[in-house]
């Protein structure tokens, strides 16, 4: 089965045709989106329009968007929001038939392969915390901005100030939350898609050499093995390390970055296509890590 991967599209509708294109041309079977996927600022700049803004995108662009691509070869498009995905909730309240949820849910496929989302990032300096979650009691957190901003409910378009720490605190820490995920029938036939790569890899290298994925995501998949994760986040990784996966003992685990440019008019669209029961041997990169 064909799997075109991809994340971070930050909803640039540059990188989005891209992505209709490919989707085409790579007679891919199934899109895995890994988070992210909406704009991160609305054009005022101001935090309390960016559910708003975020609901436009999907209903004028990324719907009608992800019509034409299950008009392609592709069968589903699975997702799973990332950091700045405050309102993902709405992409599902009509969703586009063939859109699957993976937000801390399980996917069993015909082959018998399972798809899990895990969504959750530790602690950024950036103000959304929806989908942020401390890490490990002890994990040190870089500086947080107060106030911070999460979501008044799953139905409103208002952003609520928070304290960070004290907002954090309140709920579960990425291992608990990895804890509480759908149990696979065989992790060795199981894809787990998590927005988070995994701490100290090559997948979470930032400006510095310093690592910023998640020392509970790498600790879940050291004890679990599974067949495959797949990530995003760390947007500049794949251009530090040199490449855009790593092993964790058995386990193959792959980021393939995102160029963070803006509004360059250039269409550089980060992504892996690979075929789901052979992955490293089938893995063929686009054109952000090939030029």
């Amino acid at each position: 089965m064909r799997v075109l991967y991809t994340s971070d599209l930050h909803g640039e509708t540059q990188l989005y045709n891209e992505l209709l294109g490919m989707a085409a041309s790579a007679s891919a079977e199934l899109i895995i989106l890994g988070g992210d996927l909406f704009p991160s600022f609305p054009p005022t700049k101001r935090y309390d329009d960016i559910i708003p803004h975020q609901k436009i995108f999907v209903d004028r662009f990324l719907s009608p968007l992800f019509k034409r691509i299950l008009e392609t070869a592709v069968k589903q498009i699975f997702l799973i929001p990332g950091n700045w995905d405050v309102s993902y909730p709405y992409l599902f309240e009509e969703p586009v038939e063939g859109t699957i949820d993976l937000d801390r849910k399980g996917h069993r496929l015909g082959n018998g392969y399972e798809l899990i989302g895990y969504p959750f990032v530790p602690p950024t300096p950036f103000r959304p915390k929806e989908y942020e979650r401390m890490d490990e009691p002890n994990a040190p957190w870089p500086p947080q901005k107060n106030p911070s901003y999460a979501r008044s409910s799953d139905r409103a378009d208002q952003l609520l100030a928070v304290d960070p720490h004290l907002y954090l605190k309140r709920h579960e820490t990425i291992a608990e939350g990895l804890s509480r995920l759908p149990k696979p029938l065989d992790y060795k036939k199981t894809i787990y898609v998590m927005h988070s790569p995994p701490f100290g890899t090559r997948l979470d290298l930032i400006q510095g050499g310093r690592s910023a994925g998640s020392r509970s995501i790498k600790g879940f998949i050291e004890k679990h093995q599974p067949f495959l994760t797949l990530h995003g986040h760390i947007h500049e990784s794949p251009e530090l390390s040199g490449t855009c996966f790593d092993r964790i003992g058995g386990t193959l685990s792959i980021n393939p970055g995102q160029p963070s440019w803006t509004g360059s008019g250039l269409t550089r669209l980060s992504t892996v296509i690979f075929e789901m029961e052979h992955p490293e041997e089938t893995l063929v990169l686009g054109p952000s890590q090939t030029d």
